[in-house]
């Protein structure tokens, strides 16, 4: 300390290099939305056309769960199986060596392959990238289809330059493939085989390598592909020693893969290209690189149009806009308050030092690689009262001392010296207090600890920057003859006597009213107080998702899509909806997991900025920005929750038939369904009755809505069982496969090369007719006789789910539904479906509970024991101070007598408790702890009752100014929360309402009770 003050140079131009060091900080931290809230996961995947999700579950999926579940480093297992194909998602626990655990399962995966059909190929083991939306890329034209995803393909190429995406997704795309219809017609009546036809088909092309000659020239031998359609229609074959041409017994043409997904953009038919970044990239700076890359790209096609919808990087602006102007006005009213109660010149000194504390912090976050979110700068908006406390210890200190008649530097030297160790033991009790909060586990604890940290992190920059920078300012700026508002304090320092006097005078009944009637109030305030995991916020954007009748194609949903379209069309010019983005083939379930199957659809709509209603957002905010909105997407009146209210009624009023239809706010990263109850029971039948008789019980709950199941039946499951006679000619299974599959399954029987490899594929141009099966011919082994197969087998027909799910191995059917937390909390839905739950347990079906309730529940025995470690850590801290137990124990008896201020916070503003609420409330032990330590450390050498109030009220100053600055920096989040900010409104009403009253304790209870404790008269 002595060193930077004697060094002046020195401590300026280390000042001054900080700053610049933290303005290249901020360009370079990843800006973002939130944070990540996932674990890392890696993926088991494979596919067998033809093969029915009950088949695949059997042969792979459980074998592969079965290896891996008894991994320490496994969290969970999620397992989706579907007709021809499946995918295991294991989540994967923090600080485990992913590329250890993922060789591991290609051992697992390589061990089971010898019980998988031969022609199947190895299931694929990845580890699944991180990606967030990021920006979507729309192109539409007259053009040949093959042109347009051409031209797209070539703009996916010049963006993955960009190093720090993670995924660019073509919707529409799909595969250059070869069709080769079989006419089975025609081959039977040449007098061909059908299984010798589909053979030498099969073998007529090959990309394999053949070998090398090496030499004087050096070869590599491969065979050329034939490309051209006519060669390929005139190739000759040989199919029972008869010459035929392919054309003769097939149709061929070339097509495009049927794809996965498809898009439109506003209803209108397009390709577009979802664009999604890594958990490094800055969401602002790649969106402009994207945005400068198309542009010039589009120069090459004015016959396009091309455009961008669902850029996630105006609603990051947007939320660090809100954020920073909330800071930057709560620095004004900490500067004016500083200026009203002490004086101008150490309300600049004190202010001067919170820019640096950013910037030591801006500094460590960058170097911890950490982004800015909406969470990270919020828990700076949390902290900015707080960083404030340790400044003005030192600063007035410095002023008193100055006062005194010391010259600056020693002045500078003795005050800051003096607080050192007061200033560090309530700087440890604060980060104490949010630090265990790293303890919670889960998706939760990874998606909250930025706020620990970021808190954590500035306060120490507090610290540093009050005994390096702030010193020296104070010797530079402060003057003794400023003084302080002395008539002011003389005043509320008279009040505050009369009324300690008064309590210490009735000490019985006074303590009484503490310490009974506040823990009583607090009873009665916890049996009406109501908990929901996060609270209801606006966002700028919403979900319209469902799904058609199971036996639809991609290409029926794609056009029965448009129906669920039109409303919204009508919606577009209004001031509500700006646009929206259509993706079917997939939707997002209750988990805000993708469920990848042709009749569901996903409509992303994008709404316009809402128009601020408060004073402060309305007029006081927009000055504040840092980057300016632009005005004509502020134009929405209504909430997200009131816009999805309308289009629900008005698509139940349109009676549009479509089997699920959901309309819904997208939820907070954990949680996307507050309700989700899954049947584990293998039974279809009674699995579908369970979940029926929930659902309608759901819907008799008032407050509860979008109800469904992701029980969709699927196609049905046609099975081939040969009969006795077919035995007796020799027929087996494997001798029915070889025959039925090149007729029936549309695999991929070869490939060819043109510019990329093509897949071969063949089929019967009759293999959807159920007649054409049941008549197929079948060669008689070992003869030349043929039989149809419905002589030599009988079939049986069952019914089907679309798909399997599976959690941690265990097959399971889910219900999902969301709440209106106004009318109803989660836990009182769960109070009245209890039950049911209770008769479906008799019935032998067995369940489980997920969603916000298993979350929740999570979540509290979490921070049960957080607490517990924060009231610990900061109980030894304090006995560290004051070489006492006494003492710690009636500084922290205020902690939980503080808590009836959140209480009243809570009832005043109107919300329920949340967890980022109980968050403040562990966080408040800290914060209400610091006011004690500067009462008790001043107060402990009192003789008799007259010093004791004596020396009190010289801490009421201190007490109140630490007080106001933590609540006037928390004002705008306690009473003017805009959009997303609001998910951080309870944390800000605990701390904000806790320490108000903790202050109030702090001067009167605290001062009475430690009189009574050290029996003081």
């Amino acid at each position: 300390m002595k060193f930077f003050l004697k060094h002046s140079v020195l401590t300026h131009t280390l000042f001054f290099f900080l700053i610049i060091l933290s303005i290249m900080s901020y360009n370079r931290i990843p800006k973002e939305l939130f944070p990540t809230s996932s674990f890392d996961k890696i993926a088991i995947s494979g596919a067998y056309a033809g093969a029915s999700s009950d088949t695949l579950n059997k042969i792979a999926v459980k074998p592969i769960e079965d290896g891996i579940k008894n991994y320490s480093d496994v969290a969970d297992i999620e397992s989706t199986i579907l007709n021809g194909s499946f995918n295991i998602i294991a989540d994967i626990k923090p600080n485990s060596d992913l590329n250890s655990l993922q060789n591991d399962f290609k051992t697992v995966v390589a061990n089971i392959k010898r019980n998988l059909p031969s022609d199947m190929n190895e299931p694929s083991v990845t580890l699944v990238k991180k990606a967030f939306p990021l920006i979507t890329v729309t192109i539409a034209g007259n053009i040949n289809k093959f042109k347009l995803l051409d031209i797209a393909d070539k703009l996916k190429q010049k963006l993955l330059v960009l190093k720090d995406l993670s995924e660019i997704q073509i919707e529409g795309k799909g595969d250059k493939e070869l069709i080769i219809n079989l006419n089975s017609d025609k081959i039977q009546a040449l007098g061909l085989d059908e299984t010798q036809a589909a053979n030498a088909i099969s073998n007529l092309s090959s990309i394999m390598p053949i070998g090398k000659i090496e030499g004087v020239n050096q070869y590599y031998l491969s065979m050329k592909n034939i490309k051209n359609i006519n060669n390929i229609k005139n190739i000759i074959l040989t199919i029972n020693n008869k010459k035929v041409y392919l054309k003769d017994i097939a149709n061929i043409k070339y097509d495009i893969e049927t794809p996965n997904t498809l898009g439109k953009f506003n209803g209108i038919k397009d390709v577009s290209l979802s664009i999604k970044k890594g958990d490094t990239g800055d969401a602002i700076a790649l969106t402009k690189q994207i945005r400068k890359i198309t542009k010039k790209f589009a120069k090459n096609y004015p016959n396009l149009k091309f455009g961008f919808s669902m850029d996630t990087s105006v609603w990051v602006k947007n939320r660090l806009n809100t954020v920073i102007s909330n800071i930057e006005f709560g620095l004004i009213l900490v500067f004016f308050a500083m200026w009203i109660f002490i004086n101008k010149r150490i309300s600049f000194v004190v202010t001067i030092g919170i820019p640096t504390s950013f910037a030591i912090a801006l500094i460590v976050l960058d170097y911890m690689h950490y982004s800015l979110n909406l969470l990270s700068m919020l828990g700076a908006l949390i902290a900015l009262g707080m960083i404030v406390d340790e400044a003005i210890v030192v600063a007035e200190n410095i002023q008193r001392h100055m006062e005194m008649g010391k010259n600056r530097m020693d002045a500078a030297i003795d005050g800051a010296k003096e607080v050192f160790w007061p200033v560090i033991a309530s700087s440890m009790t604060t980060i104490f207090a949010f630090l265990p909060l790293l303890m919670i586990k889960g998706e939760i604890g990874i998606f909250m600890k930025i706020i620990p940290i970021m808190i954590s992190v500035l306060i120490l920059s507090s610290v540093m920057e009050a005994f390096i920078f702030l010193p020296l300012h104070s010797k530079e700026i402060l003057k003794p003859e400023e003084g302080t508002k002395e008539k002011l304090w003389e005043k509320v320092n008279l009040y505050y006597e009369k009324v300690l006097t008064f309590l210490v005078k009735f000490k019985w009944i006074s303590l009484a009213l503490f310490l009974l009637g506040i823990p009583t109030l607090i009873v009665i305030g916890m049996k009406y107080s109501k908990f929901q995991l996060f609270p209801d916020f606006d966002t700028t954007q919403i979900y319209v998702n469902g799904s058609f009748d199971s036996n639809n194609t991609i290409y029926d949903t794609f056009k029965n899509v448009s129906k669920v379209e039109a409303l919204l069309k009508q919606k577009l010019n209004g001031n509500n909806i700006k646009s929206f983005t259509t993706i079917v083939g997939m939707k997002l379930n209750g988990k805000s997991n993708i469920n990848a199957v042709a009749n569901n659809f996903q409509i992303f709509v994008d709404l316009y900025d809402r128009k601020p209603t408060d004073i402060y957002n309305k007029y006081i905010a927009p000055i504040l920005n840092p980057v300016k909105s632009n005005l004509d997407d502020v134009k929405r009146e209504k909430s997200a929750q009131e816009i999805v209210k309308e289009l629900q009624k008005e698509y139940k009023n349109l009676h549009l038939n479509i089997p699920e239809l959901n309309v819904k706010v997208p939820g907070v990263g954990i949680v996307k369904s507050d309700i989700v109850i899954m049947i584990t029971k293998d039974d279809m039948k009674k699995t579908s009755y369970a979940l029926k008789k929930l659902e309608a019980k759901l819907k008799n709950i008032k407050g509860v809505y979008n109800i469904y199941d992701d029980a969709t039946l699927g196609a049905k499951l046609l099975k081939i069982k040969i009969n006795k006679y077919g035995q007796e000619l020799g027929i087996n299974q494997a001798y029915i496969v070889s025959a039925l599959r090149p007729y029936f399954s549309e695999g991929e029987f070869g490939k060819t090369i043109d510019d990329d490899v093509i897949k071969i594929k063949l089929k019967d141009i009759n293999r959807d007719s159920f007649k054409f099966l049941q008549n197929f011919r079948i060669n008689i082994p070992n003869t030349n006789q043929y039989i149809l197969l419905n002589k030599v087998t009988n079939f049986y027909i069952e019914n089907n789910f679309q798909k399997l799910n599976k959690y941690d191995g265990v097959l399971a059917k889910s219900v999902y539904a969301n709440v209106n937390h106004k009318l109803i909390t989660t836990n009182e839905v769960y109070k009245r479906l209890q039950p049911v739950l209770n008769e479906l347990k008799k019935e032998g079906i067995k369940y489980r509970i997920g969603g916000a309730k298993k979350v929740s529940s999570a979540f509290m025995q979490d921070m049960k024991y957080s607490g517990i470690l924060a009231l610990i850590l900061i109980f030894i801290t304090l006995v560290a101070m004051f070489d006492s137990v006494v003492l710690p124990f009636i500084v922290i008896s205020v902690i939980p007598l503080s808590f009836l201020g959140v209480i009243i916070g809570n009832f005043l503003v109107g919300i329920n408790f949340t967890m980022i609420g109980m968050i403040g409330v562990v966080g408040l032990f800290g914060v209400a702890v610091n006011d004690g330590i500067i009462m008790i450390e001043f107060i402990k050498d009192a003789k008799n009752i007259n010093e004791l109030i004596n020396k009190a009220k010289f801490r009421v100053r201190p007490i109140f100014l630490t007080s106001i600055t933590t609540i006037l920096g928390l004002l705008t989040l306690m009473f003017y929360p805009f959009g997303q900010s609001v998910i951080l409104q309870p944390l800000a009403i605990a701390i904000g309402f806790g320490v108000a009253f903790s202050t109030l304790l702090n001067l009167f209870y605290l001062p009475l009770f430690f009189a009574i404790l050290k029996k003081i008269k």
